[in-house]
């Protein structure tokens, strides 16, 4: 195993050797390319198989570490061991979500589903400073179901833009109850290097996760210079929206409890009491961001064509003919289905709710939506075709 232990750790950092092994079309293909540099001409499938399960399966030195930066990809960070898995990217994400992304790189190559090194979290202090610092180009926050996966869907046709839309490590950094602040600070701006590094040439857009809200403290202080939308929405079509379907943080999932007493399930709560006071939270905690020029709120409603181009313009992206091309058609698809033509459904969402649960919905959270909806001097001129999530 110490001869193949080695070895492994080279293809790892080695870029000539991943570029032969990424031809690979099959595992038995990919299994001969590694007995050609593992020296291993003898050793059964099998064998090298269950070698290659066993080496994923330990955590790797500090120094192989640092040598995967700028090569791989880190894709997947587990609360419980603290370690972070890596694979090797496919290009830019365009995807809606980034886990959908991830799937797609591993779906590209073999040898992504061959070989997923596995590293500590504490490992990142080993990287850190081997590629270069990002700097965001903006971030986007919000409510949920605001139409944020279509702005950053959006974004992430044009050239020049890499779009992290709700990336599972870097969440997943942000909620871990055993990592302190200082080491969240240092671990999220390090994946953020990383992340940025395999991409050269464009600008990264961070889509945040609307429960990183209650991050924004950490995040600012990291970056206080990048620029920020927040997205809010009619609390009454988010809440008909996670009736259908719910989110994460509207599902009861204790693993958030720790971000924001929001989050921890109240005895004798009905399930609409529960979202409605994780809403509550939310809105709060958006009510509370200091007022910037680098700061703009949008409406669900608000967000048209040329909104979405003024929040390229205002994170620095330019465009193309070509990019402009692809946005706009991005914009006639339902966000969450690209390839699916958008069919309007506030007139189904009007109708979730009951005139009692309905009134409920409006006395606690109408008032706080009021307080975050652009004044009429704040919006930016509508386009001439409006698109809503």
């Amino acid at each position: 195993m110490l001869e193949l232990r080695q070895s492994y750790h080279t293809l790892l950092r080695s870029p000539a050797q991943l570029a032969f092994c990424r031809q690979a079309q099959s595992v038995a293909d990919l299994l001969a390319a590694l007995r050609t540099l593992w020296g291993a001409a003898e050793a059964s499938d099998n064998a090298l198989l269950q070698a290659i399960d066993a080496l994923n399966r330990e955590t790797l030195p500090d120094d192989v570490a640092a040598d995967m930066a700028g090569i791989w990809l880190p894709r997947l960070y587990r609360v419980r061991s603290q370690r972070l898995q890596w694979c090797l990217p496919d290009g830019p994400a365009t995807e809606p979500f980034h886990d959908e992304y991830l799937i797609r790189c591993w779906q590209s190559t073999t040898l992504n589903q061959l070989i997923t090194p596995t590293t500590s979290v504490q490992s990142l202090a080993a990287c850190a400073g081997r590629v270069p610092g990002a700097q965001p180009a903006g971030f986007i926050f919000h409510l949920s179901r605001c139409g944020s996966t279509l702005l950053s869907g959006c974004l992430s046709e044009l050239d020049d833009a890499v779009v992290f839309s709700e990336s599972p490590v870097l969440t997943e950094v942000l909620v871990d109850p055993a990592l302190s602040p200082r080491d969240k600070r240092a671990h999220v701006q390090c994946l953020i290097d990383l992340k940025a590094s395999l991409f050269p040439g464009r600008r990264v857009v961070i889509k945040w996760n609307a429960w990183d809200i209650f991050q924004w403290a950490l995040l600012r202080g990291l970056y206080p210079a990048v620029p920020v939308v927040v997205l809010v929405r009619d609390p009454m079509e988010i809440l008909a929206s996670h009736h259908a379907i719910a989110g994460r943080h509207m599902s009861g999932d204790p693993s958030l409890a720790c971000v924001a007493p929001v989050f921890s399930a109240s005895r004798g709560a009905t399930v609409l009491d529960h979202r409605i006071g994780v809403l509550e939270g939310l809105l709060q905690a958006m009510g509370a961001l200091e007022e910037s020029p680098a700061l703009a709120r949008i409406d669900y409603s608000q967000l048209h064509g040329e909104t979405i181009r003024h929040v390229a313009s205002m994170f620095g992206l330019r465009f193309s003919a070509e990019g402009r091309l692809r946005m706009e058609q991005r914009m006639q698809s339902n966000a969450k289905l690209p390839g699916t033509r958008f069919e309007p459904d506030r007139a189904r969402k009007a109708g979730v709710f009951s005139a009692d649960e309905g009134q409920i919905i409006e006395q606690r959270l109408s008032a706080l939506h009021q307080t975050l909806v652009p004044r009429p001097e704040q919006r930016t001129p509508p386009f001439e075709v409006a698109h809503a999530l």
